[in-house]
Parts: structure tokens; sequence; C-alpha cells
């Protein structure tokens, strides 16, 4: 359910953290690296009735997902600049521009 209300935050206006390079790319984050990987592991394991315990190998594979998601967060926007020039969002590639 966090994950779908944090994707409606990312899209839809008044909050749209798509619009701040910082926000969407916490947001993108936080949904594809922290919660997918976290969240379907634990609510897999609650739902075939495994007793809840952390995970190193599941933190790794978070942790990692999260750094992989900003990765693509950053990189998601580079074909799409004009665009997001013309309807004032700002991205890293809009910010920096790109060659």
């Amino acid at each position: 359910m966090l994950g779908w209300i944090l994707g409606a935050i990312y899209s839809v206006p008044p909050i749209r953290t798509k619009r701040n390079a910082l926000a969407a790319g916490l947001t993108i984050a936080t949904v594809r690296g922290f919660l997918l990987n976290f969240g379907v592991y634990y609510a897999v394991k609650d739902a075939i009735g495994a007793p809840f315990s952390w995970s190193p190998k599941v933190a790794f594979i978070a942790r990692f997902m999260t750094v992989f998601a900003t990765v693509i967060a950053v990189t998601k926007d580079l074909p799409d600049t004009e665009g997001d020039k013309k309807y004032n969002i700002e991205t890293l590639a809009t910010k920096v521009g790109i060659p």
C-alpha cells in the first residue's frame, strides 16, 4: 500500500515529487529498491506462515537495488529533457544539461 501511495505522490498533483529531482529520486529508490525487495520477501513469508526474521541476504539485495534504482532514477530522464523543460519539470538532466 505504501508503494502505491508513493507512486501516486510521484505522479499526481499537488505534491507530484516528479517535479523535483531529489524528491523524485528518493521516491523511486524507496519504492523500487527498499519496498519492493523487503516488502515482497516479508509478505511472502507472512503468506506462507513463516516466522518474521531479518535476513542479511535480503538486506544486501535491498541495499544494492536501492543504489541501482537511484541510478535508474537519474538516467531515466535523459531522453526527455525537452519535454521536462517545456512542462517545468526539474530533473538532474534539465538542471545540469546533457551534451
